[in-house]
């Protein structure tokens, strides 16, 4: 059975002048005259057959019913406008937008990403920075860099790699004088972000022990900046923090570096997409610098 409704130009000034409060501010926002705005309202008023403003001269307030329907219409809407954004995006075959976490982008992604444009120089790539799961359902991104357990139902996870933890701080730390002894570690500032130290002391033969933490970090690209800014001593994953390492701005505090033992980095997209050709680039252009990555390091731990 069809339901009438109001016409839509209806009901997107009523719920303009509901927001705005002004005929003329919402006949200005919608690019009418304030008597197409009027009319407009009328016609919905007459067609539910219910006020919806009480009139106080050129003033206009909801009555209790109309702001029911404002708030109800409003939400319909953004359905509307929604579904329809949604619908009406045309991604192209050589563009991707790719959720990451801001850390590893920063410190892994980014320095890598010239050697990915002259590859691929017709490609475009949008990279989606985030500390939270991004839902392919609702946001608009075709992949995902994750670091986790890899059991993320209906997703494909490409394993990339793993990750070990290791302490850094800045080289004139403690004024150029760092910590000899795992002792001397726990005596220091430390900084805290997402990586459990319960690890890194059990790797250190220290289970006993507990960190006192200085500053904690819900991201660690701000843990690191801090750790380079020569606030403490931070425990932190390689892959970030090796590019850091690299230019002399973080030093490794210890030797000790156990395994990561529940996480790695996946790349993720749903089961229900095809693996396009610009996704097929990606994964392996992503492979072949894991690669490299874990080569050089392997070389450097020799």
């Amino acid at each position: 059975m069809s339901i009438r409704l109001p016409l839509l130009s209806a009901l997107r000034a009523f719920t303009a002048l509901a927001r705005l409060g002004s005929i003329n501010a919402a006949a200005e926002e919608l690019s009418l005259t304030q008597s197409a705005i009027s009319h407009q309202i009328r016609s919905i008023e007459d067609y539910l057959d219910v006020v919806l403003f009480n009139r106080d001269g050129r003033k206009m307030t909801l009555t209790d019913a109309g702001r029911v329907y404002a708030y109800q219409i409003r939400q319909a809407l953004d359905d509307i406008g929604s579904a329809t954004d949604k619908l009406s995006r045309k991604p192209k075959p050589n563009q991707l937008v790719v959720s990451v976490l801001p850390s590893f982008a920063q410190y892994w992604l980014l320095p890598r990403l010239a050697g990915f444009a002259l590859q691929y120089p017709d490609f475009y790539l949008t990279l989606s920075a985030t500390m939270a799961f991004s839902n392919f359902n609702d946001d608009p991104i075709d992949c995902a860099i994750r670091f986790g357990h890899g059991d993320w139902p209906d997703l494909h996870c490409e394993l990339l790699m793993g990750d070990s933890l290791l302490l850094v701080a800045s080289p004139d730390f403690n004024q150029g004088q760092l910590p000899q002894t795992v002792a001397q570690v726990m005596q220091a500032p430390l900084l805290h972000a997402s990586e459990s130290w319960a690890v890194w002391l059990s790797a250190a033969g220290v289970e006993q022990l507990r960190p006192k933490g200085k500053l904690e970090f819900t991201d660690s690209t701000h843990l690191l900046e801090a750790a380079r800014l020569g606030l403490g001593i931070a425990l932190t994953r390689r892959s970030i923090a090796q590019t850091l390492i690299d230019r002399g701005e973080l030093v490794r505090v210890t030797e000790i570096e156990p395994t990561h033992p529940s996480a790695n980095y996946y790349l993720v997209w749903p089961h229900r997409v095809n693996q396009t050709p610009a996704l097929l680039q990606l994964t392996a252009w992503l492979h072949v610098e894991v690669s490299r990555y874990q080569q050089v390091y392997d070389a450097k731990k020799q």
